[in-house]
């Protein structure tokens, strides 16, 4: 079932456009959820909006948005105003270049969502864009506005429909290489040690697995909630045992080996072939005497 749509409009490519919906693409509906409530009543809490200066309660239809331009002033803002104000990008997401696909960060890349034709109407136009893209080899990069920002966006073929992701500003992107450079001191490299290593990494390969993504803290809650709902006492996981620093790092690289895959076994040697039974002998014929 596809799921509400959280942003409605058309994408465009050069004077092509077709209408398009947004959804998210991740749910946390499996995850477990607290609420605050009174110790005493058991009643479910809920927060008030409180006026800072008389300390008196304030309904949410008695508020209204304001901007502090100076200490203490502030311009105030109507819903309706907000909803007034339109630009291109808040109905219309236009393709404004295409790069290669692994040409942006995913430092960069923040929410993604799924995207589908809104209706059978340019159902055609979308295909085609879809196609276009995933022939290429590239993504589509252009801008959307979505909760009251204008996001840059990359756009993506996935199956039949495509991919949206928001991508963050760069002030909110710390550069990773800047702040190494400044934080970590250069350290020369073992050359034995880095052998161990990359020899522990290949006896680590594998495919790629979606079951390593089970929450385990999650299912301990599981655990805990179900246990108390069913009048049990829960069971109190003891705390895992603390690794200490490693101080003898080739030890502990070679018993990281030995734990991985064991020592490297010799092959086994080759055992002499068995010896084919000798035919017997003919025995040799007797004369007849005349």
């Amino acid at each position: 079932m596809a799921a509400r749509p959280t942003w409605r409009g058309n994408l465009r490519l050069a004077l092509v456009s077709c209408p398009i919906r947004l959804s998210p693409a991740t749910t946390a509906k499996d995850k477990i959820r607290f609420h605050k409530l009174n110790r005493e009543t058991g009643n479910r809490l809920r927060q008030l909006m409180i006026d800072s200066e008389t300390e008196e309660p304030v309904a949410s239809d008695e508020t209204v948005m304001g901007y502090e331009f100076e200490k203490n002033r502030y311009v105030t803002v109507e819903k309706e105003e907000i909803d007034a104000l339109k630009i291109e990008s808040s109905d219309t997401l236009k393709i404004e270049k295409v790069v290669p696909a692994d040409e942006v960060d995913w430092l960069y890349w923040d929410t993604p969502y799924l995207v589908e034709p809104d209706g059978k109407s340019g159902a055609d136009i979308f295909a085609t864009m879809r196609e276009a893209l995933a022939e290429q080899g590239v993504v589509g990069l252009g801008r959307m506005v979505m909760a009251r920002r204008e996001r840059p966006v990359m756009i993506q073929p996935r199956g039949k429909g495509m991919m949206l992701i928001t991508l963050r500003d760069p002030d909110e992107v710390k550069k990773p290489e800047e702040i190494f450079d400044e934080d970590i001191k250069d350290v020369k490299v073992d050359k034995e040690a880095l052998s161990m290593a990359g020899a522990l990494l290949e006896r680590m390969h594998s495919d790629f697995d979606l079951s390593m993504f089970e929450d385990r803290y999650q299912e301990a809650l599981k655990e805990l909630v179900e246990a108390k709902m069913k009048g049990k006492k829960p069971v109190i996981a003891h705390e895992p045992e603390r690794t200490s620093n490693v101080v003898d790092l080739f030890g502990a690289l070679k018993a990281s080996l030995e734990e991985a895959g064991g020592s490297e076994k010799k092959p086994a040697a080759k055992k002499p072939a068995a010896k084919k039974p000798r035919a017997p002998k003919a025995k040799p014929k007797t004369r007849k005497r005349a």
